[in-house]
């Protein structure tokens, strides 16, 4: 057997212990969902479908959903709006600094999230605008805005320039060139900026722990809430749902704009 094979052979089989453990805990918590006990238990000594219909008895879950989703929107639409004018500076101007702006960026991804949040409190107390629902979208902005400008950068390194300079010489606007030739090569790297910083917004927790307050919650924290108190398999049926929810949308995204083959460099 040849190094190259040997080498296919290796990589092959940590790529697919690596696969193995990430799709784990949630075939885990799918089966759980399950159980027919009180408890959390492994494997189900019997099935039910009992905790799905209890997933309404969450203390508040309807309006908390629809806070998280309004937040989870708004913050995905304004960081992604942002992030399209930023990636389009950073990679096509001459700015000063382009690598220190483009870590500043991105340095949500990176920063504990907790720090974040603790800067974030103290910020918005210090100004008076501290446990809105303003404060709390803003946030969640300073958060997400990254992931746009991650995929907005993947994929103008994609596109051609040439296609907008030779628009611009056939006497079209900027806003025209923008509108016919740049946006749509930049669509696969739009959408799934926009998914990411939607999806991330929409379960954050560290964050929105900080920002919250009284009749302001989010569908992650009354979540934990529940569990903090309660030992039963409904925030198992829940997170099921969710995730056959989300891996839906990312499916059709996937096969309407290609956004993950299209948005890794």
């Amino acid at each position: 057997m040849s190094d190259r094979n040997s080498f296919q052979i290796i990589t092959s089989a940590l790529a697919w212990i690596a696969l193995a453990f990430l799709v784990f805990p949630v075939l885990l918590t799918a089966v759980v969902s399950f159980n027919a006990s009180f408890f959390i238990e492994f494997p189900p000594k019997a099935l039910a479908l009992k905790w799905y219909a209890n997933i309404g008895n969450i203390h508040r879950i309807l309006d908390a959903t629809l806070i998280s989703a309004g937040i989870a929107l708004a913050s995905a639409i304004i960081a992604t709006i942002l992030a399209i004018g930023g990636s389009l500076a950073l990679a096509r101007s001459g700015l000063p600094g382009r690598a220190a702006i483009t870590a500043f960026l991105l340095s949500p991804v990176t920063v504990p999230m907790v720090a974040i949040g603790i800067a974030l409190v103290q910020f918005f107390i210090m100004i008076g605008t501290a446990f809105t629902w303003y404060s709390l979208m803003i946030g969640h902005i300073v958060l997400v805005v990254a992931y746009p400008v991650r995929t907005l950068l993947a994929s103008l390194a994609l596109t051609n320039p040439a296609l907008e300079e030779a628009a611009a010489s056939l006497g079209a606007s900027r806003w025209t060139v923008f509108r016919t030739i740049t946006l749509p090569q930049l669509k696969p790297g739009l959408v799934s900026g926009f998914l990411f910083a939607l999806l991330i917004s929409f379960d954050n927790y560290p964050i929105s722990v900080f920002l919250v307050r009284g009749g302001i919650t989010t569908m992650p924290i009354e979540i934990f809430n529940y569990i903090t108190q309660n030992l039963d398999p409904t925030p198992a049926a829940f997170s099921t749902l969710y995730i056959l929810v989300i891996s839906a949308i990312i499916a059709l995204a996937e096969r309407r704009y290609r956004i993950i083959s299209h948005s890794i460099p």
